[in-house]
């Protein structure tokens, strides 16, 4: 998902034209003009910190886009403020993404998502320290199948009340590829029509409350770690925080990405950016 999504970040929707030093011309300046024709060439620091994460999700509406699952489908839908950054066009429904969800699988349980509605305003990212963490607030409802000593295998529906994960995000300099370093699930959920009539919604809750959040984690973090060994999904990660820095330093041309300078620490983003 994540590749198909920041794949689309690369239209140059933040260029601001390009500048002419025509206007120069016959002002008596030709020597001038001749210098200012020659490409210069700028290079600088950048950083991009907590202030400017929470004005970017601000500014392109994060809590006005809606993410579900339904039938084993994920459909994103970018706001009309984030379609506007991300491909120039202010129309999210027209951007809407899908992706298919598999079953969460282990040895000890099977989850399959019936449905999943995120909850935008309490969902952003926080810098501190040495990570990025994402989190996702949602409520929903879960088919979930365990083994049970004594009773044997046992099947539920699962209603998940206001939750959320959280996928802390750091930045190998050496290998220059984004990693998930952890996974936290903190998880409210209510069992029901556990054998049918719900006979077990008890045993099956006490089971959930010790080991469902630990089924989530360990899966989810190792998903989006193969998502991230893919160099080109780090590349996708890179060309959104340039439409942020761009977007906090306007550059005519836009600033790019100085290969192998980017560092997550001290609570911010540091890299360095150029242009000609």
């Amino acid at each position: 998902m994540m590749r198909r999504f920041f794949s689309k970040l690369a239209p140059a929707v933040l260029l601001c034209g390009v500048f002419s030093s025509a206007a120069l011309v016959g002002c008596g300046m030709e020597d001038e003009v001749g210098s200012l024709s020659q490409e210069v060439h700028t290079t600088k620091s950048a950083t991009l910190n907590q202030a400017d994460f929470t004005s970017f999700t601000t500014a392109v509406n994060l809590k006005g886009c809606t993410f579900s699952i339904a039938a084993g489908t994920g459909t994103f839908t970018p706001s009309n403020e984030l379609a506007a950054a991300l491909y120039g066009d202010p129309h999210g429904s027209a951007h809407k993404l899908t992706f298919t969800v598999p079953p969460i699988s282990s040895s000890s349980a099977s989850i399959d998502i019936t449905s999943l509605d995120a909850e935008m305003a309490n969902t952003g990212i926080t810098v501190a320290g040495s990570a990025a963490t994402v989190k996702l607030a949602f409520h929903g409802a879960l088919k979930v199948g365990i083994t049970v000593p004594v009773f044997g295998k046992l099947n539920a529906d699962i209603t998940i009340n206001s939750s959320n994960i959280a996928v802390a995000l750091v930045y190998d300099k050496t290998t220059q590829r984004v990693q998930v370093s952890s996974v936290t699930a903190t998880i409210s959920e209510k069992t029901k029509n556990c054998g049918g009539s719900g006979w077990c919604n008890g045993i099956f809750d006490g089971v959930l409350k010790s080991n469902l959040a630990g089924w989530i984690q360990d899966p989810l973090k190792a998903a989006l770690n193969d998502v991230f060994a893919d160099p080109g999904a780090t590349g996708d990660f890179q060309d959104l925080l340039l439409i942020m820095y761009n977007r906090k330093d306007p550059a005519t041309p836009a600033w790019t990405l100085v290969p192998s300078t980017m560092d997550l620490s001290s609570g911010a983003f540091h890299f360095t950016v150029e242009h000609s």
